[in-house]
């Protein structure tokens, strides 16, 4: 590893640190989604819980949408209000780099390292579930979101996603509910 590269990944790990809670260990060896189908999860998606990292500090109405760009390569928009209120953006690309692991995900942002995808479990109409960890030397970092096709879900369809996660032996209270509304203005 070149010296530049371990500046920034220490760099990132530094404000990371500020946002989600650092944990030794290795990360979970998690189960995904079995028989996983990217074309019935392709369309737009709102976030409904997350688990705190610094790319999404402050961000509220979250919209995904993934839409297939050619067999085995989807596209991916993340949209957001910052707490300025100013509207961010991101769009990218996800493949699934191992076939015998459906709903693994390798998902690459422009000028930003991939980051893995795991969807642990969906029901393609309702809800997702996404959980994401990265080790750094002894530290993991982790990162979960709970999606909804519509921008809430009721106690039993979020107990259910939530599940997800438990069963997984990931702890789920580390997600945080995200704002969504009606006087959301989605871009």
């Amino acid at each position: 590893m070149s010296f530049r590269y371990l500046i920034l990944l220490a760099c990132v790990v530094g404000l990371n640190a500020a946002y989600i809670r650092r944990t030794t260990g290795a990360c979970p060896n998690v189960a995904t989604k079995e028989a996983f189908d990217y074309k019935q999860y392709a369309g737009v998606w709102y976030e409904i819980k997350r688990m705190p990292v610094i790319f999404e500090a402050g961000m509220t109405c979250v919209q995904a949408e993934y839409g297939e760009i050619s067999e085995g390569l989807v596209s991916v928009r993340n949209t957001a209000y910052l707490a300025n209120g100013a509207v961010t953006d991101i769009s990218g690309t996800a493949t699934e780099p191992f076939p015998d692991q459906p709903g693994y995900l390798e998902v690459k942002f422009p000028y930003r390292p991939p980051a893995d995808y795991r969807v642990l479990d969906t029901d393609y109409t309702t809800f997702t579930s996404i959980y994401s960890c990265t080790n750094v030397g002894p530290l993991k970092f982790e990162a979960g979101w709970v999606l909804s096709r519509t921008n809430t879900l009721s106690d039993s369809q979020l107990e259910h996603a939530l599940s997800a996660f438990t069963k997984e032996g990931i702890d789920a209270t580390k997600l945080v509910t995200s704002y969504q509304s009606d006087d959301c203005k989605y871009i």
